[in-house]
């Protein structure tokens, strides 16, 4: 075992020694939805690649897919770097049900503005939005490169922002459906953070790892997204 490899699995143990094995759990957890959420993004890039007309929409999906490529491999090389290899545990366990279920609805939709709605503003402009901002700026040591992809998923939000505005433009009856999109996906969030995941991000409060107003911070980013496509949130 080489330095290195010492440093990087006294980065899991120090894991858990100091927080118990629910926090190792609760990173893996983390890593292991980020990565397959990666997937599931690029194949939803690549289904709507042929339905773009616009050149410029077209460089936007092949971008984003390109991104969601390296954020998958740093994903993978986040967990590696704490000292865990990647094809060493049993992934299943850690799966969220409820993001592969909500993937699967997007890559069999065929509505634009659904897809814009629930992958750049809300899947990525929300929620993982806010757990890269706060995760990587509050333990950048355990969450690996969370400061790069924040950065890069930005612009994945923007061009949904955009595309979804010259939708919305062009169709009037879009925008209907956007605002009942909007209401859905607002409730789905108070039940997600208050669901699934409300025992998961009461500890990350406690340990330090999010703020403690992490859900309201989410809840104001939900309708600071929403609003650039003219949308109310709340």
């Amino acid at each position: 075992m080489t330095a290195t490899d010492r440093a990087d699995t006294s980065l899991k143990q120090q894991i858990i020694d100091t927080y118990g094995r629910d926090a190792w759990d609760l990173i893996l957890t983390v890593y292991v939805n980020f990565y397959y959420s990666e997937l599931e993004i690029i194949d939803l890039c690549a289904r709507w690649l042929p339905r773009r007309d616009s050149l410029r929409e077209k460089n936007f999906l092949i971008r984003h897919a390109a991104d969601e490529v390296v954020h998958a491999r740093l994903f993978r090389e986040g967990v590696e770097h704490l000292g865990q290899p990647w094809h060493g545990f049993d992934h299943q366990p850690y799966r969220i049900d409820d993001i592969d279920e909500r993937f699967a609805k997007l890559f069999y939709s065929d509505d634009e503005i659904e897809v814009l709605i629930g992958l750049n503003l809300y899947a990525e402009g929300v929620l993982a939005m806010e757990e890269l901002v706060q995760l990587g700026r509050g333990r950048p040591e355990y969450f690996y490169q969370f400061a790069r992809i924040e950065r890069e998923e930005r612009r994945h939000v923007a061009f949904g922002i955009t595309v979804a505005n010259r939708v919305l433009a062009e169709n009037p009856e879009a925008r209907r459906r956007a605002v009942e999109y909007c209401k859905w996906y607002r409730e789905h969030l108070e039940g997600y953070l208050g669901g699934q995941l409300k025992e998961s991000i009461g500890w990350a409060m406690q340990a330090g790892f999010v703020a403690p107003d992490y859900i309201e911070r989410t809840r104001v980013r939900f309708d600071d997204v929403m609003s650039r496509i003219g949308i109310q949130g709340s």
